[in-house]
């Protein structure tokens, strides 16, 4: 099976979903809020995508003359994160920041916070519209869907048939479930994914241990898999060092899906994997802004289509009003290439 490296239209359908207006003009710096303290929570802590996404946190509150601190959560569930919350609010922080682990159980605690006048912005993993000010999405969902099937294709190769499973995080997660779901939608409304047949979704809950367990148990039960596609960036270097070390598997199980370059450098070049994601500490930078944008009052709430954010060196961010309230888009999303990926250092 071989992988073809010709995969920028994958590349372009992200880059191009939405044209949100950016703006990278000199204009006067705005003036935040004095001693801003911002919470930045993790789906799980001990992950390096969280850890590259706070260092982009770090930088924007140098900026701004804020502080931003990271807490991850020692297991993936809503219930760790709401006792989060609740600390963070009891601890005065101004803004919080969060990758959720359910979009609707977090909302009660995150509407406390707001009610005290804490700022939310869901990032990554958005929340129900109720919970949050505004979400930083780092590209829309039918746009990460279509590169992960483009990517399947490229693998696959144009008009033939393959078995695929998907490794995604936890049951709940709002970002995986969505890129999840629009997958199923593409595959059965366009002609060039109906050789893409889905026989099974597992979940490792973004534990290397758990991910590598429910690869195996994959491939045991459905011995047909040509591809595996892990939309997480811990799935997907679980599956990809799990094929790595069955010999029989080599160049038969082909992963694809989202994935940190550092990560996946090894299995993209030798051919184990492809991937692709976006700019993983600016997502952090930008949510920084959004969160100390409304924190500071300098962007009212609710937020309105139009609303501008400030983004600092990557430019300001018109909000708009996505399915499930107020958004921001980082965008675009990278493919990584054996070409091009030593060149990113996150």
């Amino acid at each position: 099976m071989k992988i073809s490296a010709k995969i920028s239209v994958a590349v372009l359908a992200i880059a191009t979903l939405v044209a949100i207006p950016l703006s990278s003009g000199a204009s006067a710096a705005p003036k935040y809020k004095a001693g801003l303290k911002i919470a930045m929570i993790s789906k799980i802590g001990n992950i390096p995508y969280f850890d590259f996404a706070m260092s982009g946190a770090t930088k924007a509150c140098k900026e701004i003359k804020c502080t931003v601190k990271y807490f991850g959560p020692n297991e993936g569930t809503a219930a760790a994160q709401i006792k989060l919350i609740n600390a963070v609010v009891q601890q005065g922080y101004n803004g919080i920041m969060i990758s959720a682990n359910d979009k609707d159980a977090l909302v009660p605690a995150l509407k406390n916070a707001m009610k005290r006048g804490v700022a939310v912005t869901s990032w990554d993993s958005d929340v129900a519209n109720a919970g949050r000010n505004i979400f930083v999405n780092q590209a829309s969902y039918d746009g990460v869907a279509t590169a992960m099937l483009d990517s399947v294709v490229s693998i696959l190769g144009a008009g033939k048939k393959g078995d695929v499973g998907i490794l995604s995080s936890t049951p709940d997660a709002t970002n995986q479930n969505a890129w999840i779901a629009s997958m199923a939608k593409q595959i059965k409304a366009n002609a060039k994914y109906s050789g893409i047949n889905v026989v099974a979704t597992v979940y490792g809950n973004d534990d290397p241990e758990k991910s590598t367990t429910e690869t195996q148990g994959l491939l045991q039960s459905n011995p047909t898999i040509k591809v595996i596609v892990a939309p997480t960036s811990v799935g997907i270097i679980s599956a990809a060092q799990y094929v790595v070390a069955h010999e029989e598997l080599k160049g038969k199980v082909i992963v694809t899906g989202l994935g940190l370059p550092t990560s996946m450098a090894k299995y993209i070049k030798d051919g184990t994997a492809q991937a692709a994601l976006w700019n993983v500490p600016d997502i952090g930078y930008m949510s920084v802004y959004a969160v100390a944008d409304i924190a500071s009052k300098l962007v009212k709430t609710p937020v309105k289509a139009g609303s501008s954010f400030a983004g600092g060196t990557l430019g300001s961010r018109k909000a708009f009003i996505g399915d499930n309230g107020p958004e921001i888009i980082l965008g675009p999303g990278i493919i990584f290439t054996p070409e091009n990926v030593d060149s990113f250092k996150f």
